[in-house]
C-alpha cells in the first residue's frame, strides 16, 4: 500500500521550542504548519488505520528560494514537521520509517511538500 500527501503552500522547517522565562513554547509557524500537515494526512488516510510495520518515505520539497540557498532550510528540519505532523495519522510512530529519499526543489508559483509513503 501506497500513501500520498500533498501539503500545499511553503513547506516550513521545525524549528526549536522557544523558551519565555520559565515557560517553553514552539513558535507559531511550527504550530501553524503541523495543522496543515496533520489535515493533509487525514485527506490522504480518508478514515484507514495508521500504517503498521516498516516504511519507505519519498519527499519533495517545492519551495520560492533556491535549493543551494541557507535560506530553503535543513532537509533534516523540514523532514521532522512533516513526520510529527503524520504521527499516529499515517503511521503509528515516524520510527517505522527505515528507508527515506528526499529531494529540494524550487517552484516559485506553486510550493508544497509531497510525500510519499509506502509499505516494505
Amino acid at each position: 500500500m501506497e500513501i500520498v500527501i500533498l501539503v500545499e503552500g511553503e513547506p516550513v522547517p521545525a524549528q526549536r521550542p522557544r523558551f519565555s522565562g520559565r515557560r517553553c513554547y514552539q513558535p507559531a509557524r511550527n504550530v501553524e504548519y503541523r495543522s496543515e500537515v496533520e489535515y493533509a494526512a487525514r485527506l490522504a488516510m480518508r478514515g484507514k488505520q495508521p500504517l503498521k510495520g516498516a516504511l519507505s518515505a519519498n519527499v519533495k520539497l517545492y519551495r520560492k528560494y533556491k535549493p543551494t540557498s541557507r535560506i530553503f532550510g535543513d532537509v533534516d528540519n523540514h523532514l521532522k514537521a512533516l513526520f510529527d505532523g503524520m504521527n499516529q495519522i499515517v503511521f503509528e510512530d515516524d520510527a517505522q520509517i527505515v528507508q527515506c529519499s528526499v529531494s529540494k526543489h524550487t517552484d516559485k508559483k506553486n510550493p508544497r511538500a509531497e510525500i510519499w509513503i509506502r509499505e516494505l
